[in-house]
């Protein structure tokens, strides 16, 4: 060892924060437990980190997976540089023996077992901002290693808004203990690029002989004294270069960020994986989640074995072809699917209630397409719509198999907000990717009603985003009959599923002088209907109101079938009064509930079958009746 590398071993300490008298414990990182743990999700996650911070440069960001398989004396070396005798080992053997360190215990065999491997996985993307920022500001380098469940990304195509999908590359760490090393694109340190640090995250502990209570949180670095005490402060520059290499997670001096998996691990697993079974792996999920910034050229994607190269293309996954080629022709001008292969599409409206500051939000749509598909076709996500946005990622397939029927199987695309033109967005593109945005929950896995979505928008999210999924599912049925004839979307398919048309509020009486306001939508679970619902009352005087709900099928041929019983109504608001008779509710509220939200569930075995017969929607009738003074 050269005496540079004696001096950066003497810099490197692994710095812990301690608590003090009574201070909070924390058994595990929380954020572990609020995200799925498979591999699939791993390469959502971080791939999705990484796209969003992309570079405006009109450059595609590439992401290398790197397996790193170490023994003997490189394993020696790596924890050496890892400082697994200067304070790592003796912080996860004391975090071992507590009853939440089992896990731990694994690791500390496989280091002191001198036959057994240590498994690195280094994520390294370029063309990336890489970690700008300070410890003590809102920023790039902060969020990701200092911060949970903050996220500095502030625009809003981007795939994540919850900080949240960084905790996988601790939760897939057995040692839990991520290092990064990062080149950054612009500010005041540029010059100084690399930057390196490691954050650890364990359970509250303690150490031998040491009554010194340490939060979980821990940092490989050089600490400083500053006012506000100790804390963190990375390595740059040749140091960082030195200690990066010894630590195998060096990359090229180009922007971006490099983190490495310290001995990676599936934890839904009980057995160990191959590396090349691994890699594959981390090829179909990245297809199947990003095949769309892939196919754009936004996004490229290797994946690295000791003794393989593997690219991530379009290509390379069967089952994900016919979904590149409904949105390669998703602006077709066709509404008719005649032979295998064909392609067709649709534009679905979407009229978005005005943000929570009052700001409106203009008019747009989606945009729906779906191939016919063939018998060559992979059929693993056959019948299912893949709905994403701007950021290139699927959301979810949707599954729509009730929709085919006979030879009539499909390939959806639902290409929304900034994915749906071919050209620059609109301000209406723009502002649905922004709420559909808000609209996914931590896991990026679905588009509903959130409490981001409350806290950016006005009442009528929730109606928005029903109205935009039953004109999805009608305009598919129109796309996927045979009785197609070019006829547009409202004049043929909004007047055979009118409960799931246009999304305009309804009346009982005559739309010259509507005295309820109604909007509903209902859903098939995969068990029963779930439907849902709001009344409103419009005349200023009234000494109360009535109102019968019932559910019925509906055929693909437009035609009725038997009532589908409702087995139970939830009414947010007090004073209203719910009854059943024959399968319909009856709600009675008196003169001070001028509206209501509603939501409920059909019985799971109603008479029509429900998911392979003929029933392919519902329509959910809502029959008010107004009492007021006149009327006494």
């Amino acid at each position: 060892m050269n005496q540079e590398q004696v001096q950066i071993n003497e810099a490197a300490k692994w710095f812990f924060f301690s608590g003090g008298p009574g201070a909070p414990r924390y058994g595990d990182d929380p954020t572990k437990h609020a995200v799925d743990h498979d591999s699939e999700a791993f390469v959502r996650e971080v791939l999705q980190n990484a796209n969003d911070q992309g570079l405006p440069n009109g450059d595609p960001v590439e992401v290398t997976f790197r397996f790193v398989t170490l023994t003997g004396d490189e394993k020696e070396d790596f924890l050496d540089g890892l400082g697994w005798d200067d304070g790592l080992g003796e912080r996860m053997r004391a975090v071992a023996d507590t009853h939440n360190g089992h896990r731990y215990e694994r690791v500390v065999e496989r280091v002191n077992d001198p036959d057994a491997e240590l498994r690195l996985l280094v994520v390294e993307d370029r063309n990336t901002t890489g970690l700008t920022g300070s410890w003590d500001e809102d920023s790039n380098y902060a969020a990701l290693v200092r911060d949970e469940l903050y996220s500095s990304k502030q625009d809003d195509t981007a795939g994540g808004s919850y900080g949240l999908g960084k905790s996988v590359l601790w939760t897939f760490s057995g040692a839990s203990t991520v290092v990064f090393n990062s080149h950054l694109a612009h500010r005041e340190c540029e010059d100084d690029s690399p930057r390196l640090i490691a954050r650890s995250k364990f359970p509250t502990h303690q150490l031998p002989e040491d009554e010194t209570t340490y939060q979980g949180a821990g940092w490989l670095c050089q600490p400083i004294e500053t006012d506000d005490g100790p804390r963190p402060e990375s390595f740059w520059g040749e140091r960082a270069s030195r200690l990066a290499e010894r630590l195998h997670v060096e990359r090229p001096a180009v922007s971006g960020t490099s983190a490495m998996v310290v001995e990676f691990q599936d934890p839904t697993r009980d057995e160990r994986p191959d590396v090349e079974d691994l890699a594959q792996e981390f090829v179909e999920a990245s297809v199947k989640y990003f095949w769309p910034a892939i196919y754009r050229g936004d996004l490229e994607i290797t994946v690295e074995t000791p003794d393989e190269t593997m690219t991530a293309d379009v290509e390379s996954v069967p089952a994900i072809r016919p979904f590149v080629e409904a949105y390669d022709e998703r602006t077709t001008d066709a509404q008719t699917l005649v032979d295998p292969r064909d392609v067709a599409g649709l534009g679905i409206p979407v009229d978005l209630p005005p943000r929570a500051d009052g700001t409106e939000t203009p008019d747009g749509s989606v945009r729906l397409s779906a191939r016919l598909a063939s018998p060559a076709d992979d059929d693993t996500y056959m019948n299912n719509v893949a709905l994403f946005r701007g950021a290139g990622m699927v959301v979810k397939y949707y599954d729509q198999s009730r929709v085919a029927y006979g030879d009539r199987n499909f390939f959806g695309v639902l290409a929304a907000g900034e994915a749906r033109s071919e050209g620059s967005p609109s301000d209406s593109d723009r502002e649905i990717d922004r709420f559909l945005r808000f609209a996914e929950p931590p896991e990026h896995d679905e588009w509903e009603s959130t409490e981001n979505l409350r806290e950016q928008y006005q009442r009528g999210f929730r109606t928005a985003l029903d109205d935009m999924f039953g004109t999805l599912r009608d305009g598919l049925r129109h796309l996927i009959s045979k009785g197609s004839n070019g006829d547009t979307l409202s004049d043929n398919v909004l007047n055979r599923f009118p409960i799931h048309g246009s999304g305009n509020p309804r009346s009982t009486t005559s739309p010259a002088d509507p005295v309820f306001e109604i909007d509903s939508s209902s859903h098939y679970d995969g068990d029963a209907w779930t439907i849902s619902g709001r009344i409103e009352v419009l005349p200023e005087e009234f000494e109360g109101w009535s109102a019968d709900i019932s559910l019925t099928g509906v055929g693909e041929d437009g035609s009725r079938y038997d009532d589908i019983p409702i087995h139970h109504l939830e009414i947010e608001q007090a004073d209203v009064t719910v009854s059943y008779d024959e399968g319909r509710a009856h709600l009675v509220a008196d003169e001070n509930v001028r509206d209501i939200s509603f939501t409920g569930r059909s019985h799971s075995d109603g008479a029509a079958d429900l998911v392979h017969g003929d029933v392919g929607a519902t329509q959910l009738e809502i029959l008010a009746e107004l009492e007021t003074p006149e009327e006494d």
